[in-house]
């Protein structure tokens, strides 16, 4: 934040979503298997995973910072994987 005029800051937009992406985390489940019952339920409001900043998966990974595997990946899923994984940006 770069002034404080009578208790209101006063900054850049840039600032501001930089400082957004800095601590959120956008998801992209990758789930294979029986396991995706677990990743929804720690997704889910029981135990609001949102808190931790990683509330809303993307469906695109291109748009998200963390790939979660959640399930068995085979030698016929593995090119699908990386795949995926070379479409997500750099940190």
């Amino acid at each position: 934040m770069d002034s404080d005029y009578g208790g209101f800051k006063t900054t850049k937009f840039d600032s501001v979503v930089n400082w957004s992406r800095k601590f959120s985390l956008f998801q992209y489940p990758f789930v294979t298997a029986c396991c995706g019952m677990e990743y929804m339920a720690a997704a889910c409001s029981h135990y609001d995973i949102s808190r931790f900043g990683a509330e809303i998966p993307r469906f695109s990974p291109r748009q998200a910072d963390v790939l979660w595997v959640v399930g068995t990946i085979t030698h016929k899923m593995s090119p699908i994987l990386k795949t995926i994984y070379d479409q997500m940006a750099d940190p």
